[in-house]
């Protein structure tokens, strides 16, 4: 990405200098937002379906889990996933691993809300109608309900994504070489931060403007004409 932002020639020589280094925290910067997309929208999805269906038992639980990780500061999450919870159940782990589930629990508590929401917003004539041609409950949900949520939810689901995008860097803290934990490094080295962190600016900024214009392109195309 450093590379095709601009010509290598016309890269500030630090940057040139230590680019496989730069290249390799964002790599993993990727791999970290990739891990929590993927799995927090899966999860989000789930906790927001139970709690718009109301699931005993469940429903209580999915909510006390959202409230509490949305009241918690994304930093103590992470050192909860990488020092509390292994210490707690006795097994060691990674601080990427500590750092992908983190990410994954920290933005599925968010998309959990955000699909609860679009559910809400489906009018429930959709719904009805769908039962007087002879749909089930769940045909009706699947069918009708969820995929008319889903296209209502894109603009801020895409938010949260960049929003995560942008927390990734929040993982050097528990020793993630990610990009900016990789810069900061290189910065101790050659201390030009001006230089550095501006690249690393650039890169988040081009990186996050690319994901929300993907999804203000997929919400033109699905979006639900009301």
């Amino acid at each position: 990405m450093l590379e095709a932002l601009l010509p290598e020639a016309l890269l500030p020589e630090v940057i040139r200098q230590n680019l496989p280094f730069l290249l390799a925290g964002l790599a993993m910067t990727v791999r970290l937002a990739a891990i929590g997309i993927v799995g927090g929208t899966l999860l989000g999805l789930l906790v927001g379906v139970i709690r718009y269906a109301r699931v005993p038992v469940l429903s209580p639980l999915a909510a006390l889990y959202v409230e509490i990780v949305r009241g918690t500061p994304l930093l103590v999450v992470l050192f909860i996933c990488y020092f509390a919870i292994p210490a707690l159940l006795g097994y060691r782990t990674s601080a990427v691993n500590a750092a992908a589930l983190g990410f994954v629990l920290f933005i599925a508590a968010y998309l959990a809300e955000d699909v609860r929401s679009g559910l809400r917003s489906v009018p429930p004539g959709l719904a009805r109608a769908g039962l007087a041609t002879g749909l089930s409950t769940v045909q009706v949900f699947r069918l009708i309900v969820l995929p008319q949520a889903l296209r209502r939810i894109i603009p801020p689901v895409f938010s949260q994504y960049v929003r995560l995008f942008k927390f990734t860097s929040v993982a050097s803290v528990i020793g993630v070489r990610e990009l900016t934990g990789s810069a900061l490094l290189v910065n101790a080295r050659e201390f030009q931060p001006v230089v550095i962190l501006a690249t690393v600016a650039l890169t988040y900024l081009v990186l996050c403007s690319t994901l929300s214009l993907v999804g203000r392109l997929l919400y033109a195309r699905l979006s639900v004409r009301t």
